[in-house]
């Protein structure tokens, strides 16, 4: 790290976390954004903590974070912003489905959480919600949602 940022989202996403207790279990890139989810927690009792980046002049900076999935806005446009969805996903799960907007994402499952990020979007109405679960090959139907 310098003291104008870090090399990679994940990197800027650890500040002030200790490595030893603390890992990246997914991210998500997009030109000059990111948002990378943490596990704050142990692998036996995960704790997530979602943290947004931004790429100034090649470095990495965490932009803003949370305990919750959510809306928060980006760049000089208070308008648009990045919505991330995520959760623990129940023992097993290879993937999650969710519905968002009329239409249906499937994401892998990684570590115990999914991950699904929408850039440059405005706040939304509705939120996206957790249709099911993928264990063993068969879907298994949830119905959650953030907001």
């Amino acid at each position: 790290m310098s003291d104008l940022g870090h090399d990679s989202p994940e990197s800027a996403a650890m500040t002030g976390f200790p490595e030893a207790h603390c890992w990246a279990v997914a991210s998500r890139v997009r030109g000059d954004d990111a948002y990378v989810l943490l596990n704050t927690g142990s692998r036996t009792q995960p704790y997530l903590y979602g943290v947004n980046c931004t790429r100034h002049h090649g470095r990495w900076l965490e932009t803003g974070s949370s305990n919750s999935p959510g809306w928060e806005p980006t760049g000089h446009d208070p308008d648009v912003g990045t919505l991330s969805f995520w959760g623990e996903a129940p023992n097993g799960a290879e993937v999650v489905r969710v519905a968002f907007e009329g239409d249906l994402i499937d994401e892998p499952v990684r570590e115990g959480a999914y991950l699904l990020v929408w850039w440059r979007v405005p706040q939304p109405s509705e939120w996206p919600r957790l249709v099911a679960f993928r264990i063993g090959g068969a879907w298994n139907p949830r119905s959650e949602s953030i907001g």
